[in-house]
């Protein structure tokens, strides 16, 4: 009993966060109910998922995503009927249900992921509890530059898991499996971070190595499941032909609109700017387990999203990385406030 106290004191700080900052869940209802944004709608998977009215199994690569979708089941029963103002008249009762549902799922995942990068930083690496809210502070604001208002919010919250039970072998290993099913973002994201770290560094390398490993079966799983599965949609994911002139597409997009500049070009500044800049104030100090190295992970994915995605993607894709940075963003930030605190005190 005593040993779940603080489990249960995490699950009560959770509960009173989510209903402190609810307006924001409503927030992100509405975004989906009224789909003023461009996203996945990812509600008739869970209608088929339950067998409802409306459903539709959907195709590549969202199919595979099962788990992300799956975990909305409970909510869909639980939640109470939201009828907002001047909703659409085509949604049925069954679509705002499962929409109700997969806006809460984001919504508890980002409260989650903010508690998960405080714990990392505070109970994981032993830093001061300023750090921690900064971190916590720093993967919200990194998830708006996502599409939080679909799946990614999971995506961020399992990266931020992992990072916190890296050092525990199996649990990490177990994430990165049930990841296949969740999201091959978290997938990319740690197979190349780890094969950075293990060929450029040398310290280390039978850690990561082992790290690597794992992640290494996890992307086979999700190779066999592509293999035998074989949903229909996005073949040009799988075509190394298309690579190439998707590339240029994507570029050329990005360097001649607005859009591709905003959504493209300015997460990536901003996300390599900070973490930058925080290394550089951390005058390169060891930080845990991270490095200055990290900081390739964003154009590597940045090349990876140039080539696979499309419909402006890249910035998306890239703020998948941030949990990557959450320990000397935080270090910094909090070195940068207290070095402003001495100095008020001295003027």
């Amino acid at each position: 009993m005593i040993r779940a106290k603080p489990y249960l004191s995490q699950l009560g700080y959770f509960a009173l966060l989510s209903v402190l900052f609810q307006p924001f869940f409503f927030f992100i209802f509405r975004l989906m109910a009224f789909n003023t944004v461009p996203r996945d709608d990812y509600a008739p998977y869970l209608l088929w998922l339950l067998h409802q009215p409306g459903g539709a199994f959907p195709g590549s690569p969202y199919g595979y995503r099962i788990l992300s979708v799956l975990v909305a089941a409970p909510l869909y029963y639980l939640m109470p009927m939201l009828p907002l103002t001047n909703l659409p008249a085509d949604l049925t009762p069954a679509y705002l249900k499962a929409t109700t549902a997969l806006a809460a799922v984001s919504y508890l995942a980002m409260v989650a992921a903010a508690m998960m990068a405080y714990r990392l930083v505070v109970a994981r690496h032993a830093r001061p509890p300023l750090e921690g809210f900064l971190a916590a502070a720093f993967i919200i604001l990194c998830e708006f530059y996502a599409s939080f208002y679909g799946i990614d919010p999971l995506a961020f919250l399992l990266a931020v898991c992992a990072l916190y039970a890296i050092d525990r072998i199996w649990i990490f290993a177990a994430i990165m499996i049930a990841s296949v099913l969740f999201n091959e973002k978290i997938l990319i994201l740690f197979a190349g971070w780890l094969a950075l770290r293990l060929v450029f560094s040398a310290d280390g390398r039978a850690f990561f190595g082992a790290r690597l490993i794992a992640v290494g079966v996890a992307v086979a799983a999700y190779v066999a499941l592509l293999a035998i599965v074989h949903l229909e949609g996005h073949s040009e994911q799988l075509d190394v032909n298309v690579y190439g002139p998707t590339f240029l597409q994507n570029i050329v997009a990005t360097v001649t609109t607005a859009r591709g500049f905003i959504l493209n070009v300015l997460p990536c500044v901003l996300l390599a700017g900070v973490v930058w800049w925080s290394w550089r104030t951390l005058d390169r100090d060891r930080c845990g387990i991270y490095a200055p190295l990290d900081l390739l992970v964003v154009p590597a994915l940045i090349a990876i999203a140039l080539v696979l995605t499309q419909f402006f993607q890249v910035g998306r894709v890239v703020m998948h990385a941030a949990p990557l940075f959450v320990l000397p963003v935080a270090q910094a930030l909090g070195l940068w406030v207290r070095r402003g605190r001495c100095e008020g005190v001295q003027s």
